[in-house]
């Protein structure tokens, strides 16, 4: 078994109205920064709510949002150059993973001097980073309190996880009310997305005792996030549980891995724009049931969870009834079932294997698989 290290980095401040405390936070590490927005928030004046919190507190700042769907590699070079000219202090991002991607990134390669492709091929940055600081607005990141970020190599759009300098991110800002504004089916799918997320960690061959226990909690907070009648049982607010489940999701799965699904969908995004969320909420039962096979016991835990696991049943009863309830809760919340259902081909799948079975995450799956396997995988969920 590996040794296990636990760097607590970085702070976490978690709760409703967070945002407004952007300024307060953002002040231990500068006075310039730059903010990379998604353009989506622009519709509820939240990016303006952000820059007047960063604007009370003496700190200039310039708005970055000129992102597109599925931003590359250029997208970077341009962000990076804009920051360069700004001389900031630090780079804030405030969005869903796009924009957290994008803003690890330039924080990363702020004070570097080679080309990006060279760290797109793998090259360490060694230069001191700037500060970064992530605003999520979608309750999930893969890569939040990781030491890699998702970049698209704009040459041939294939997705590469780019190494980053430990302890980048200074801070998280998670708050809840910013899930209000997310529409029904994408909050909905956002939910799914973290659950796919924790039960990869989950079951992943880098988990330990830590990793499980929170993923755990995380899959029975977002969960409890599902269904409206049993928060309101709890006591918490769904936003709330996608918040504090997403938070532990992402954390888990730092000193877990992310797997299968997390691979396929960033490859999917890359080449195609695909939204990452969708295509990993109907990865999840295929990459449950295909888990079952190495890691059983672990697939009839979240069978317990889910509520369909009993004494009376075998490991691999409850693994499989836990598979068929997370496809009666997809159906259910109306969510695609299938990968043609996104308007993709199976011809486009093909490069989109190869893609996920080249990135360092697929080392940690339940068990090993080819670009070959892989796509039968995808093959059934097609």
């Amino acid at each position: 078994m590996a040794d296990f290290v636990f760097r607590i980095s970085p702070n976490v401040i978690l709760g409703p109205y967070t945002l407004a405390r952007t300024g307060q936070i953002a002040s231990a590490w500068g006075t310039n920064y730059m903010l990379i927005a998604d353009p989506v928030l622009k519709e509820y004046k939240l990016i303006e709510k952000a820059v007047s919190s960063l604007e009370e507190k003496g700190i200039s700042v310039f708005v970055f949002d000129e992102i597109p769907s599925a931003a590359t590699s250029t997208t970077l070079e341009q962000a990076l150059s804009l920051a360069r000219g700004a001389h900031v202090h630090g780079v804030i991002s405030f969005g869903g993973m796009k924009t957290a991607s994008l803003g690890r990134a330039v924080a990363a390669l702020y004070n570097e001097d080679h080309d990006i492709y060279e760290y797109l091929s793998g090259a360490q940055p060694y230069s001191g980073a700037l500060p970064y600081i992530e605003i999520p607005s979608t309750g999930r990141d893969l890569c939040m309190f990781m030491d890699r970020t998702p970049v698209i190599d704009a040459r041939n759009r294939q997705i590469k996880l780019m190494k980053t300098q430990s302890g980048i991110c200074k801070a998280v800002i998670m708050d809840p009310n910013l899930y209000m504004y997310l529409s029904p089916n994408t909050a909905t799918s956002m939910i799914f997305d973290a659950i796919t997320l924790a039960v990869e960690g989950y079951v992943s061959t880098k988990s330990n005792f830590f990793s499980e226990t929170i993923l755990g909690k995380a899959i029975e907070m977002l969960l409890l996030a599902l269904d409206p009648e049993q928060s309101k049982l709890v006591g918490t607010p769904s936003e709330m549980l996608v918040a504090q489940g997403g938070c532990l999701a992402s954390m888990g799965v730092a000193v877990s891995s992310p797997g299968v699904a997390s691979a396929i969908s960033l490859a999917c995004n890359a080449r195609y724009k695909t939204s990452t969320s969708l295509v990993c909420a109907v990865l999840l039962p295929y990459i449950m049931e295909d888990a079952s096979r190495a890691r059983v016991d672990r697939i009839a835990t979240i069978g317990k969870m889910l509520g369909v696991g009993s004494a009376g049943l075998s490991s691999s009863d409850c693994a499989k009834a836990a598979v068929d309830d997370i496809r009666r809760r997809l159906a259910l919340a109306g969510i695609p079932t299938r990968l043609k259902d996104l308007s993709l081909s199976i011809d486009q799948l093909v490069p989109a294997a190869e893609d996920a079975a080249a990135l360092d995450m697929m080392n940690y799956i339940p068990r090993a698989m080819s670009s070959d396997e892989l796509f039968d995988l995808i093959k059934q969920a097609y």
